[in-house]
């Protein structure tokens, strides 16, 4: 499970009091819920209460769609029959779950219920296997609510501690020749002031849910989107090490995004996802203000206007896709209309990426010859959105629109000859 920031939150299926019977042997004597210490439970007894030589490890036991787990306590003293007892608190947890975070609170009920059975000889007590019950229960419902507990066992012992807030499960990255772009401006993480005056302060807040870690001040300034993942790791005072791990928690709570590395000699081709920027208008302007690096500024112009500026951008994709060109020689054909829009070459591709319009080919797609790839050209960049834009214009719904008879044969003749340009 996970909170509203992508943490995981604590959720314990059950609790079980796993003890040593001296003639039963491993029995599951208690839980909570009650009905939860099943015979299946029973059956891996041995398992949770295994040879002395793994006391104070945690210890997992798969069974069924669950995980059991904890930390199997062994006190030795002659006062209990067989000089010893043996006994574990075992959590019943969701198999699907990340399991790691939970061997922090394996120690800790093990920890807690020792200086428990040590002080007050509460669990060996068989006269009190209800108030044991109900201890589970408690520490349960406390753990689930709140990552913490406080439960007294009698007037002056208590289980108390608070769960450490728990470590995401981060993405791996695989291609250290990425590069990492960030989708805020990095800078104001390092400036309290700007960021707390920036008007996208709150998103900040929203977007770190943990204090700055003084690294970050030698890693941030190096995350221009230009640089790899490799080159930044080389140029930082940090480990490399370090600085993957400061990279994948960026990415995690999305300040940055991993694209692959631009060059001059690569190709590209376009993905459904790039005949929707037509369809919104608000959408085709943010793309023109990030691909002019933030030049563009289109509120004086009429509508009208300001999609025909879109249109001219949006096409230029198109002609970088036509034939599988390579990057540089779209920027030779293309060079008068970048200029006179103003678009940065960079940020062009990188938004692309971004937005998912473009993805990278290694070889040459350019199996079309000159009329399929007209044809194709046409598709994307006139026929489909004049269409649905005239469709629109009739009052028909978005969902009305891709349902038109014409619209889908295009769609599927364009499909077609994608298919055969890759």
């Amino acid at each position: 499970m996970l909170d509203g920031h992508g943490r995981a939150q604590c959720h314990l299926e059950a609790l079980l009091f796993c003890v040593f019977d001296k003639d039963a042997g491993p029995i599951v004597q208690c839980a909570d819920p009650e009905g939860a210490a099943t015979a299946a439970f029973q059956r891996v007894g041995h398992y949770l209460i295994p040879d002395s030589a793994v006391k104070g490890r945690v210890v997992s036991v798969v069974c069924g769609d669950n995980v059991l787990m904890g930390t199997p306590v062994y006190i030795e003293d002659t006062s209990y029959s067989r000089n010893c007892f043996q006994f574990n608190i075992c959590m019943v947890i969701d198999g699907s779950q990340h399991h790691e975070p939970y061997r922090d609170i394996a120690q800790l009920l093990a920890m807690s219920f020792q200086t428990l059975e040590v002080e007050t000889k509460l669990l060996s007590n068989p006269r009190e296997g209800t108030s044991i019950q109900a201890i589970l229960a408690q520490l349960r419902q406390q753990l689930n609510d709140a990552e913490e507990c406080f439960v007294c066992t009698d007037s002056s012992h208590a289980i108390s501690f608070k769960v450490r807030r728990w470590t995401p499960a981060l993405t791996k990255i695989e291609d250290e020749s990425a590069v990492p772009v960030p989708l805020l401006d990095l800078q104001k993480l390092l400036d309290p002031e700007r960021r707390s005056e920036s008007p996208a302060g709150r998103d900040f807040q929203q977007a770190l849910p943990f204090s700055l870690d003084p690294a970050l001040a030698a890693v941030l300034p190096l995350i221009d989107g230009v640089r790899s993942v490799q080159t930044i790791a080389n140029d930082s005072p940090l480990r490399s090490d370090y600085v993957v791990m400061i990279l994948r928690h960026l990415l995690h709570f999305d300040l940055i995004h991993l694209i692959p590395g631009i060059g001059l000699d690569n190709r590209y081709r376009l993905t459904p996802a790039y005949h929707t920027v037509l369809e919104d208008l608000e959408k085709g302007e943010e793309a023109v203000q990030y691909v002019t690096a933030g030049h563009w500024n289109g509120k004086d112009l009429a509508e009208e206007e300001r999609y025909k500026v879109i249109q001219r951008a949006m096409a230029l994709y198109a002609f970088l896709a036509c034939e599988g060109k390579q990057l540089e020689r779209f920027k030779q054909e293309q060079s008068e209309e970048l200029a006179a829009l103003g678009i940065s070459l960079r940020h062009f591709v990188t938004w692309g990426l971004l937005q998912g319009y473009l993805e990278r080919v290694e070889d040459n797609v350019g199996s079309l010859n000159k009329e399929q790839a007209d044809e194709l050209f046409r598709l994307r960049t006139e026929d489909i959105p004049n269409r649905k834009k005239y469709l629109k214009e009739q009052g028909l719904s978005g969902r009305q629109v891709n349902q038109d008879e014409k619209v889908k044969e295009m769609v599927e003749r364009m499909q077609m000859l994608r298919n055969a340009e890759a």
